[in-house]
């Protein structure tokens, strides 16, 4: 026990470069990797499918989410209602792509996951949302999973519009 508190406190950062908690980023397994990389996936397949229970079949029941239009909510059913709309209406037929930036292992069972995405193809988009120049609506969205019994589900959805560099 002492040996380990010793070890922890020599690994935290000096108070002159501590700015806010430390995280701990644990090493990665690869079969988490691969877990990981197949859950945004399979996503990515359900929403070219335009099958909203297949995109949030993987979310845990109590979801905390953030879309990209601002709207928060709580609860699987309920994000796979909105986005079942969104499918039927301006995101009917639309292709989504999805590429992981950043995979950081917070706990062996927690992972916050950085993903750039594109989306083609839409109708519309939804109030206060605008695509770039070239016509595609890019995102960042940010996933925090859970790994139980051995398969990560996701537990915390945020989503934002990223703006295009205009040059000035």
């Amino acid at each position: 026990m002492a040996l380990g508190l010793c070890l922890a406190v020599a690994l935290l950062p000096s108070r002159a470069e501590a700015r806010g908690p430390f995280l701990w980023t644990w090493p990665h397994r690869e079969s988490d990797k691969d877990a990981i990389h197949d859950l945004v996936d399979h996503s990515t397949q359900a929403w070219n499918a335009g099958d909203a229970e297949g995109y949030a079949v993987r979310f845990v029941v109590d979801l905390e989410f953030t879309d990209v239009t601002g709207f928060s909510s709580s609860g699987r059913k309920t994000f796979e209602a909105r986005q079942n709309q969104l499918f039927k209406t301006i995101f009917r037929g639309s292709r989504l792509k999805q590429v992981i930036q950043k995979v950081r292992l917070l706990t062996p069972e927690v992972a916050m996951i950085e993903i750039d995405t594109e989306l083609t193809g839409f109708a519309g988009l939804p109030g206060g949302v605008r695509a770039w120049p070239d016509g595609v609506l890019r995102t960042h969205l940010q996933e925090v999973l859970v790994k139980v019994a051995g398969t990560w589900w996701i537990a915390g959805y945020h989503e934002v519009d990223a703006k295009p560099d205009l040059g000035g």
